[in-house]
């Protein structure tokens, strides 16, 4: 084979835009193998047709295909690419993106929505009306004279209790009080989201619709004072919610978090 037919892989950079690293990476992979090495100095030949080659390389590239499957898109020793393919898998994987991506957003808008709520009850000096959406949970019972290092435990048995049943885990973790009459329940919850196809909970999955909530901060975890708290509520018969968590602000301090209490309205007073 004459040489001065063939592109030497400095003139086949320079042809392509290429690097001559990813050049000689794409013949280590096996997908651009030099069509002539010359056997005294080692040095790489290439054609003008291997030039189609490179460039449906760096569309696979472009499209995040991994490179070990680019020989299911180019067959016959680099003489035939399948372009019909390569464009086909790069529109499911730009879809897939989009996707992520537009649930990415929606989580950061949710995040952003739930920082605004909770600079709005630090800055207030009184009890604070708040709309909170429809919560998945997942519930454990929350021992007596609990630490934080029991709270970690627990959050991580539900955390085990999430990924075995399917759901995604969001942000959200704390205690709840559950009062109906006489009876108080003190709970440790993690927030969870159901994706589409899940169709059998675990039966400790409460979903608590929306509504209305009387909140205040607190500079450290008071639910078991709920009732003192929220004296006009719990003087009324109702099923009610008390929920504990640490406000998320902008600017989260972590060595001394603010904490809020957050307890459900009734349906005529929500009204």
């Amino acid at each position: 084979m004459k040489k001065e037919n063939l592109l030497s892989i400095g003139a086949l950079s320079k042809q392509t835009g290429v690097h001559i690293k990813s050049l000689r990476y794409y013949d280590s992979l096996g997908i651009l193998r030099p069509a002539y090495v010359d056997p005294s100095s080692g040095y790489r030949y290439y054609s003008l047709q291997q030039i189609p080659v490179v460039d449906a390389i760096q569309l696979c590239i472009d499209l995040d295909i991994p490179l070990k499957q680019f020989t299911d898109y180019c067959m016959d020793g680099g003489s035939r690419i399948h372009y019909g393919k390569l464009v086909e898998r790069g529109t499911i994987l730009a879809k897939e993106k989009i996707q992520a991506i537009q649930e990415r957003l929606a989580k950061l808008e949710k995040m952003q929505a739930e920082i605004e709520r909770s600079e709005l009850v630090q800055k207030s000096h009184t009890m604070v009306r708040c709309s909170y959406p429809a919560m998945n949970l997942l519930l454990t019972p929350y021992p007596e004279n609990g630490t934080g290092m029991k709270a970690l435990a627990l959050f991580h048995s539900l955390v085990q209790i999430a990924e075995s049943s399917g759901l995604t885990i969001n942000y959200f973790s704390g205690r709840l009080l559950h009062c109906q009459g006489s009876m108080r329940e003190l709970l440790f919850y993690i927030g969870v989201d159901v994706p589409e196809g899940v169709r059998e909970l675990p039966k400790n999955f409460l979903r608590l619709p929306a509504g209305e909530y009387l909140c205040c901060k607190q500079e450290a975890p008071a639910i078991e004072q709920a009732a003192d708290i929220f004296l006009e509520q719990f003087a009324l018969d109702y099923e009610k919610y008390v929920i504990e968590s640490e406000l998320s602000p902008g600017d989260y301090d972590c060595t001394a978090p603010l904490f809020e209490l957050c307890c459900s309205l009734p349906n005529d007073l929500a009204s």
